[in-house]
This record gives C-alpha cells, structure tokens and sequence, in this order.
C-alpha cells in the first residue's frame, strides 16, 4: 500500500502520480494500494484495489516503466476515442485497451495508465517487498 511514508520501490514519478491516480481509479468499498508488479519481463506499478478481506484486484498498470509506455499508441483525438472525461482508447500491439490520460503543459494527452484487461490480470505478478526483518 502507498501512504505517505510507505512508497518503498517506487520511482518518483509514480509516487507524483499516485494521489490522482488513486482518486480516479477509487473503487467504493476497497482500499486502494500502489504495488510492484511484473508482466512479462518488465517491472511495473500497479494500481489495486483491495477488499477489507484481503482480495485484490489489478485496476490499471502505470505507464512509467519504458517498456509499457512504448508499446502505447493512442487512438486519433476525436469523440470516437474518448471512453470518459480523462479516458481514450489505445493500442497495445494488436489489442484494443483503454489509457487514463491527463494533459501536459502543452495541451497534449499523455498516457497515465493502461487499465486492466482481462490478459493483464492473468499475466500480472503482483509483490510485495520485505520491509521488516525480525532479528
């Protein structure tokens, strides 16, 4: 989980992103969580919910780490690729995935996080790292 102390592992960027990533992903009912992850070969963020039993479930995977974040291509701006306020489609090879996207100062769109699919929660190794050692 990320509090504000407890951002162990996570790179600057995904410690900025975090409070606004966790607002539009909040999931009623669930605890939200910023955990470690590997899907395929690359080491990832993931955005979690958490029941208070315990079960979690991957929202979306940050786009921050370079292998990610170059396979993203987002669709042509325009109604049709919007799927909310701060969502648009994209492709990821040659599947259809949905982007959390937030403007630059520029004005463009960039890819925050690529939501879950059904391929990512299957192929995502989510872990947590050891903080405390008992002597």
């Amino acid at each position: 989980m990320c509090g504000s102390v407890s951002a162990i592992g996570l790179v600057d960027r995904e410690r900025q992103l975090w409070p606004y990533l966790r607002e539009r992903l909040r999931v009623p009912g669930h605890l939200m969580a910023l955990m470690r992850g590997v899907l395929g070969d690359a080491e990832v963020a993931a955005v979690v919910a958490v029941t208070p039993q315990g079960a979690v479930t991957p929202l979306a995977i940050l786009t921050t780490a370079e292998e990610i974040a170059q396979e993203i291509r987002l669709a042509p701006r325009d109604d049709q690729s919007r799927t909310g306020p701060d969502r648009r489609r994209a492709m990821v090879g040659d599947y259809d995935v949905e982007v959390l996207v937030r403007e630059d100062a520029e004005g463009r769109e960039q890819p925050l996080a690529l939501l879950a699919t059904p391929w990512i929660e299957q192929h995502l190794l989510l872990y947590a790292r050891a903080l405390w050692r008992r002597r």
